[in-house]
Protein backbone atom coordinates (compact mmCIF):
# COMPACT_ATOMS: atom_id res chain seq x y z
CA UNK A 1 0.00 0.00 0.00
CA UNK A 2 1.23 3.39 -1.06
CA UNK A 3 2.19 5.76 2.02
CA UNK A 4 0.12 9.16 2.65
CA UNK A 5 3.20 10.78 1.20
CA UNK A 6 2.78 9.34 -2.28
CA UNK A 7 -0.79 9.31 -2.66
CA UNK A 8 -1.31 12.96 -1.89
CA UNK A 9 1.75 13.99 -3.67
CA UNK A 10 0.31 14.68 -6.84
CA UNK A 11 -0.73 17.35 -9.23
CA UNK A 12 -4.42 18.40 -9.93
CA UNK A 13 -4.81 19.51 -12.82
CA UNK A 14 -6.95 21.95 -14.37
CA UNK A 15 -9.06 22.50 -11.36
CA UNK A 16 -10.06 25.84 -10.31
CA UNK A 17 -12.63 27.82 -8.14
CA UNK A 18 -13.93 31.37 -9.23
CA UNK A 19 -12.37 33.07 -6.11
CA UNK A 20 -11.40 36.33 -6.81
CA UNK A 21 -8.91 39.03 -6.62
CA UNK A 22 -7.52 42.15 -8.08
CA UNK A 23 -6.54 41.66 -11.97
CA UNK A 24 -3.18 43.20 -11.28
CA UNK A 25 -0.50 41.27 -9.42
CA UNK A 26 2.18 43.17 -7.39
CA UNK A 27 3.67 43.89 -4.28
CA UNK A 28 4.22 47.33 -1.97
CA UNK A 29 7.36 48.24 -0.52
CA UNK A 30 7.44 48.70 3.02
CA UNK A 31 11.58 49.67 4.06
CA UNK A 32 14.85 48.69 3.58
CA UNK A 33 16.24 45.28 4.30
CA UNK A 34 19.67 45.90 6.12
CA UNK A 35 19.98 41.92 7.17
CA UNK A 36 19.30 38.86 5.75
CA UNK A 37 19.72 35.64 7.84
CA UNK A 38 18.94 31.87 5.94
CA UNK A 39 17.36 29.24 8.01
CA UNK A 40 17.54 25.26 7.55
CA UNK A 41 13.76 24.46 8.99
CA UNK A 42 13.68 20.76 9.50
CA UNK A 43 9.58 20.35 9.99
CA UNK A 44 7.80 16.81 11.10
CA UNK A 45 5.19 15.94 8.71
CA UNK A 46 3.98 12.57 9.52
CA UNK A 47 5.53 10.30 12.73
CA UNK A 48 6.09 6.76 12.36
CA UNK A 49 3.62 4.28 12.53
CA UNK A 50 2.31 0.77 12.31
CA UNK A 51 1.57 1.29 8.46
CA UNK A 52 4.69 3.30 8.29
CA UNK A 53 7.54 2.86 10.09
CA UNK A 54 9.31 5.62 8.86
CA UNK A 55 8.36 9.24 10.03
CA UNK A 56 8.26 11.90 7.41
CA UNK A 57 9.90 15.18 7.81
CA UNK A 58 10.79 17.98 5.26
CA UNK A 59 13.75 20.27 4.93
CA UNK A 60 12.85 23.84 3.74
CA UNK A 61 15.04 27.27 3.74
CA UNK A 62 13.15 29.85 5.87
CA UNK A 63 14.60 33.83 5.43
CA UNK A 64 14.53 36.77 7.94
CA UNK A 65 14.59 40.28 6.50
CA UNK A 66 15.56 42.64 8.75
CA UNK A 67 14.58 46.55 8.40
CA UNK A 68 15.22 49.77 10.38
CA UNK A 69 11.52 48.80 12.01
CA UNK A 70 10.30 45.32 10.57
CA UNK A 71 11.14 41.57 10.19
CA UNK A 72 9.47 39.63 7.71
CA UNK A 73 9.91 35.76 7.86
CA UNK A 74 9.16 33.32 5.06
CA UNK A 75 9.41 29.76 4.04
CA UNK A 76 10.56 29.97 0.42
CA UNK A 77 8.94 27.62 -1.47
CA UNK A 78 5.51 28.59 0.25
CA UNK A 79 5.93 32.24 -0.60
CA UNK A 80 7.07 31.49 -4.64
CA UNK A 81 3.88 29.51 -4.59
CA UNK A 82 1.85 32.75 -3.49
CA UNK A 83 3.62 34.73 -5.65
CA UNK A 84 3.06 32.09 -8.61
CA UNK A 85 -1.07 32.16 -7.42
CA UNK A 86 -1.12 35.88 -7.46
CA UNK A 87 0.64 36.26 -10.63
CA UNK A 88 -2.08 33.62 -12.10
CA UNK A 89 -4.73 35.61 -11.00
CA UNK A 90 -3.64 38.40 -12.01
CA UNK A 91 -3.81 36.80 -15.95
CA UNK A 92 -7.03 34.85 -15.19
CA UNK A 93 -8.69 35.77 -12.07
CA UNK A 94 -9.12 32.03 -11.08
CA UNK A 95 -7.37 30.26 -8.70
CA UNK A 96 -6.34 26.77 -9.07
CA UNK A 97 -5.25 24.19 -6.67
CA UNK A 98 -1.93 22.90 -7.81
CA UNK A 99 -1.54 20.57 -5.27
CA UNK A 100 -1.98 18.74 -1.87
CA UNK A 101 -1.31 20.93 0.81
CA UNK A 102 0.59 18.09 2.39
CA UNK A 103 1.55 19.14 5.94
CA UNK A 104 1.05 22.13 8.58
CA UNK A 105 2.55 25.58 6.44
CA UNK A 106 4.44 27.97 9.21
CA UNK A 107 3.01 30.82 6.87
CA UNK A 108 4.51 34.12 6.77
CA UNK A 109 5.57 36.79 9.53
CA UNK A 110 5.40 40.61 9.21
CA UNK A 111 6.57 41.82 12.53
CA UNK A 112 6.07 45.79 13.55
CA UNK A 113 3.92 45.99 10.09
CA UNK A 114 1.36 47.98 9.13
CA UNK A 115 2.12 49.39 12.17
CA UNK A 116 4.78 49.10 15.48
CA UNK A 117 3.44 46.76 18.07
CA UNK A 118 1.81 44.06 16.05
CA UNK A 119 2.40 41.51 14.31
CA UNK A 120 0.72 40.39 10.51
CA UNK A 121 0.49 36.84 9.58
CA UNK A 122 -0.44 35.53 6.16
CA UNK A 123 -1.68 32.14 5.85
CA UNK A 124 -2.60 30.23 2.64
CA UNK A 125 -5.89 28.30 2.80
CA UNK A 126 -5.81 26.18 0.11
CA UNK A 127 -9.02 26.39 -1.94
CA UNK A 128 -10.67 29.21 0.96
CA UNK A 129 -7.47 31.54 -0.68
CA UNK A 130 -4.93 33.40 1.26
CA UNK A 131 -5.87 35.29 4.54
CA UNK A 132 -3.85 37.88 6.85
CA UNK A 133 -4.44 38.30 10.14
CA UNK A 134 -2.99 40.69 12.58
CA UNK A 135 -2.44 40.57 16.56
CA UNK A 136 -0.39 42.08 19.32
CA UNK A 137 3.45 41.22 18.80
CA UNK A 138 3.58 38.22 21.76
CA UNK A 139 5.19 38.89 24.70
CA UNK A 140 7.14 35.65 25.31
CA UNK A 141 8.57 34.91 28.48
CA UNK A 142 11.57 34.20 27.77
CA UNK A 143 14.33 32.33 30.55
CA UNK A 144 18.03 32.62 30.17
CA UNK A 145 20.02 29.47 30.46
CA UNK A 146 23.61 28.45 30.76
CA UNK A 147 24.40 27.02 27.74
CA UNK A 148 26.48 28.97 25.41
CA UNK A 149 28.11 27.16 21.74
CA UNK A 150 29.27 28.81 18.76
CA UNK A 151 27.10 29.47 15.42
CA UNK A 152 28.78 30.80 12.40
CA UNK A 153 31.28 31.83 14.14
CA UNK A 154 29.18 33.60 16.86
CA UNK A 155 29.12 33.12 20.23
CA UNK A 156 25.49 32.35 21.43
CA UNK A 157 23.73 31.78 24.54
CA UNK A 158 20.98 29.35 25.57
CA UNK A 159 17.02 30.55 26.32
CA UNK A 160 14.23 28.94 27.02
CA UNK A 161 10.16 29.05 26.71
CA UNK A 162 6.87 28.30 26.00
CA UNK A 163 5.07 29.75 23.29
CA UNK A 164 1.37 28.81 21.68
CA UNK A 165 1.46 25.12 23.37
CA UNK A 166 5.24 24.24 22.73
CA UNK A 167 8.58 23.98 24.80
CA UNK A 168 11.05 25.78 22.91
CA UNK A 169 14.77 26.11 23.51
CA UNK A 170 16.44 28.72 21.56
CA UNK A 171 20.31 29.99 20.71
CA UNK A 172 20.82 33.65 20.78
CA UNK A 173 23.78 35.72 19.92
CA UNK A 174 24.31 39.64 21.37
CA UNK A 175 26.63 40.19 18.78
CA UNK A 176 24.24 41.19 16.51
CA UNK A 177 21.47 43.24 18.89
CA UNK A 178 18.59 42.75 16.75
CA UNK A 179 15.49 41.35 18.73
CA UNK A 180 14.69 39.34 16.16
CA UNK A 181 14.71 35.62 14.94
CA UNK A 182 12.81 32.48 12.48
CA UNK A 183 8.71 33.14 12.44
CA UNK A 184 7.25 34.85 15.35
CA UNK A 185 10.36 34.70 17.85
CA UNK A 186 11.35 37.69 19.31
CA UNK A 187 12.05 39.92 22.20
CA UNK A 188 15.50 38.83 23.19
CA UNK A 189 18.51 41.13 23.16
CA UNK A 190 20.01 39.58 20.47
CA UNK A 191 19.44 37.86 16.97
CA UNK A 192 18.06 34.28 17.30
CA UNK A 193 20.09 31.30 15.08
CA UNK A 194 18.76 28.27 16.16
CA UNK A 195 15.29 27.33 17.59
CA UNK A 196 13.92 23.77 18.79
CA UNK A 197 10.90 22.46 20.23
CA UNK A 198 10.71 19.83 22.81
CA UNK A 199 9.02 16.93 20.89
CA UNK A 200 12.14 17.43 17.41
CA UNK A 201 8.76 18.76 15.67
CA UNK A 202 10.08 21.92 14.50
CA UNK A 203 13.87 22.72 14.23
CA UNK A 204 15.19 25.92 12.47
CA UNK A 205 19.13 26.93 12.52
CA UNK A 206 20.79 29.57 10.78
CA UNK A 207 22.89 28.81 7.96
CA UNK A 208 23.81 32.11 6.45
CA UNK A 209 23.99 35.95 7.55
CA UNK A 210 24.27 38.61 5.01
CA UNK A 211 24.16 42.22 4.87
CA UNK A 212 21.22 43.81 3.21
CA UNK A 213 22.36 45.00 -1.03
CA UNK A 214 21.22 45.99 -4.43
CA UNK A 215 18.85 48.06 -2.76
CA UNK A 216 16.26 45.01 -1.93
CA UNK A 217 13.18 46.09 0.35
CA UNK A 218 10.83 44.09 2.50
CA UNK A 219 7.48 43.65 0.68
CA UNK A 220 4.06 43.45 1.11
CA UNK A 221 1.32 41.73 -1.25
CA UNK A 222 -0.39 44.26 -3.23
CA UNK A 223 -3.19 42.46 -3.85
CA UNK A 224 -6.46 43.00 -1.46
CA UNK A 225 -5.88 39.92 0.82
CA UNK A 226 -9.10 39.07 3.32
CA UNK A 227 -9.15 39.70 6.88
CA UNK A 228 -9.04 36.39 9.11
CA UNK A 229 -8.79 35.76 12.93
CA UNK A 230 -6.24 33.81 14.20
CA UNK A 231 -8.47 31.34 16.09
CA UNK A 232 -10.45 31.12 12.45
CA UNK A 233 -7.26 29.86 10.72
CA UNK A 234 -5.93 27.70 13.19
CA UNK A 235 -9.32 25.84 13.20
CA UNK A 236 -9.93 26.25 9.14
CA UNK A 237 -6.29 24.34 8.71
CA UNK A 238 -6.88 22.03 11.03
CA UNK A 239 -10.28 21.19 8.89
CA UNK A 240 -8.36 21.00 5.62
CA UNK A 241 -6.19 18.34 7.05
CA UNK A 242 -8.98 16.61 8.10
CA UNK A 243 -10.94 16.47 4.77
CA UNK A 244 -9.04 17.88 1.55
CA UNK A 245 -12.12 17.20 -0.56
CA UNK A 246 -14.74 18.33 1.27
CA UNK A 247 -12.81 21.15 2.37
CA UNK A 248 -12.20 22.03 -1.15
CA UNK A 249 -15.83 21.52 -2.10
CA UNK A 250 -16.88 24.06 0.72
CA UNK A 251 -15.36 26.50 -1.87
CA UNK A 252 -16.66 25.14 -4.84
CA UNK A 253 -13.29 23.67 -5.90
CA UNK A 254 -14.66 19.77 -6.87
CA UNK A 255 -12.38 16.32 -7.60
CA UNK A 256 -12.09 13.19 -6.98
CA UNK A 257 -9.20 10.43 -6.28
CA UNK A 258 -8.93 6.52 -6.75
CA UNK A 259 -10.57 4.85 -3.72
CA UNK A 260 -11.72 8.45 -2.10
CA UNK A 261 -8.54 9.46 -1.42
CA UNK A 262 -9.50 12.65 -1.15
CA UNK A 263 -11.29 12.09 1.80
CA UNK A 264 -8.44 10.76 4.00
CA UNK A 265 -7.64 12.27 6.71
CA UNK A 266 -3.76 13.88 6.92
CA UNK A 267 -1.45 13.79 9.48
CA UNK A 268 -0.92 17.56 10.46
CA UNK A 269 1.62 18.99 13.20
CA UNK A 270 0.95 22.29 13.03
CA UNK A 271 3.74 24.97 15.29
CA UNK A 272 0.40 26.53 17.10
CA UNK A 273 -0.97 24.20 19.29
CA UNK A 274 -3.30 26.80 20.78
Amino acid sequence: MKSLKQLFAVLICGIVSSFAYAQTAGMTDIEMINLVVSYEMNQLCSPASDNNPNEWRVKETLMLEIGQGVAHSYVVRERNKLLGQFQMLAQKNRWKIEMFQLHALVGETFISYPKKGTLTQVVDLDAAGVYKYTESIPKIKWKMEAGQKDILGYNCQQASCTFRGRQYEVWFTTDIPLSYGPWKFQGLPGLILEAKDSKGEYHFTAVGIETGKNDKKIQFYAEPIRDIKRNRALKMEKMLHKDHGAFAADYGVTFRMEGGFEHMPVPYIPIELE
